[in-house]
């Protein structure tokens, strides 16, 4: 080998190495790429040297280039392992966030449904409690509407044919009107069953039972209505009447039947028999009123009569009255009478005046007559005046009446010395023929 070519092929040889800093210049591809070439340059120069020489050079390069090509991976390797790992660390941030974004989402739909849910459920909750359906039915006790309430009341109380359902309304005024009305749940109440009790003033009125129906609100929560509503009445009201039987009997404006009659009092006035039957005194009695009821009687006159409650027996007894005319001309005869009586005793005039003043044939008047040595005689007196005093006064009927009369004669005795006879007359009177008789007395 001449000197030439030796230099040529340190030339070549020194062209074929690359200097480290260019190797870590470049990337990884492009020093292959110019290895390659450099590989073709240096087989091309050394085409002319001898074959085992050229051997032995190409095998030292290639050894030699390929420490240089494991070097120059290895500094490419350490120039991008930076860049790698920042591109790993910062990927895996990105995922982390991505990740935490995703599943901070999924919660906060998942806690919006899970809150609406709650809300919801409880809403529908609420409205399902019995109370509720409470609350709704008690708005008719404030205010007090007694129409919406009695209409309420599942069994209707039992009025009688005297009173309305007005009556009972009116009873539940009572009963509730100026109280403090509330609700409150009974010690009896179960989920199924609710009970309520109605208070007035603490005192129990009425209650209310509820039940569940086969419908389900949402969730499967129960609904309820109300199944029955009782309040609290007594129809604490009873009355006895005692009438005659020449009358009629009206308790809250309506006739009153016969079916009422309880008691039929026989015991005639005997002093009248054999000229009138006098009407008889019937007994009534009347139960079940929730208020007190009004009680009149129409008599045999066409009178309407208040009675008035005898406070010992509590029974309405209807007085026996007449017309005021009536009246009047009856107690007028009695005055008569009387008067006529007291001077045939004192015998200021004939005792034949009786039979103007007692019923045809009547025996008191044979008997006065066939005893007059037993009148009382006053000679030689004189009646100044006399007073008269009705003590008792019954009109039985248009046809009959008692009438008793304290008569009293102021007298002078042979003009000077004053004496008083009193006559206690007790008679009884009898229309015969349309005038009016005595037909009997007591003495």
């Amino acid at each position: 080998m001449n000197r030439d070519m030796f230099n040529e092929k340190k030339k070549l040889s020194n062209m074929d190495t690359p200097d480290a800093s260019w190797a870590e210049d470049v990337s990884f591809k492009s020093l292959e790429k110019k290895i390659k070439d450099s590989k073709k340059a240096s087989e091309k120069a050394f085409l002319s040297l001898d074959g085992k020489e050229e051997k032995e050079i190409r095998k030292r390069r290639e050894k030699k280039q390929a420490e240089k090509r494991e070097a120059a991976r290895e500094a490419v390797k350490e120039a991008e392992a930076p860049v790698k790992a920042k591109k790993s660390k910062k990927g895996f941030i990105i995922f982390i966030a991505v990740w935490a974004a995703v599943l901070l989402t999924v919660i906060g739909v998942l806690l919006y449904r899970f809150y609406f849910f709650l809300g919801d459920y409880e809403k529908v909750y609420q409205a399902s409690l019995p109370y509720h359906v409470m609350d709704d039915f008690f708005e008719m006790f404030d205010p007090l509407d007694y129409d919406s309430i009695y209409a309420a009341v599942s069994d209707k109380p039992e009025i009688n044919e005297f009173e309305t359902g007005k009556n009972v309304e009116n009873y539940y005024s009572k009963l509730l009107e100026g109280k403090e009305i509330a609700y409150v749940e009974a010690t009896e109440s179960t989920d199924k069953n609710p009970v309520y009790h109605i208070t007035a003033d603490n005192y129990i009125v009425g209650q209310v039972n509820l039940i569940q129906t086969d419908e389900k609100r949402k969730y499967d929560l129960p609904v309820y209505r109300v199944e029955s509503f009782d309040m609290y009445s007594d129809a604490e009201f009873s009355v006895n009447i005692q009438a005659y039987t020449d009358c009629e009997v009206y308790v809250n404006d309506k006739k009153v039947s016969p079916e009422y009659v309880t008691r039929l009092d026989l015991n005639k006035e005997k002093h009248f028999e054999g000229f009138t039957e006098l009407p008889l005194k019937k007994y009534y009695q009347i139960s079940g009123f929730f208020e007190k009821p009004s009680v009149k009687v129409v008599n045999g006159y066409g009178q309407e009569i208040i009675p008035e409650i005898n406070n010992n027996t509590g029974v309405y007894e209807t007085p026996i009255s007449a017309p005021k005319e009536v009246e009047e001309e009856m107690k007028a005869f009695a005055t008569e009478a009387v008067h006529t009586y007291a001077q045939v005793v004192c015998r200021e005039i004939n005792d034949s005046a009786l039979d103007k003043i007692f019923t045809k044939n009547n025996m008191i008047v044979s008997e006065i007559k066939s005893n007059s040595g037993n009148l009382k005689y006053f000679p030689n007196h004189t009646t100044e005046s006399v007073e008269d005093k009705i003590i008792e006064f019954i009109p039985y009927s248009n046809d009959a009446f008692y009438c008793e009369i304290e008569h009293t004669q102021h007298m002078l005795i042979y003009g000077v010395r004053p004496r008083d006879v009193v006559t206690d007359a007790r008679f009884y009177y009898y229309k015969e023929n349309g005038e009016w008789k005595v037909c009997a007395m007591v003495f």
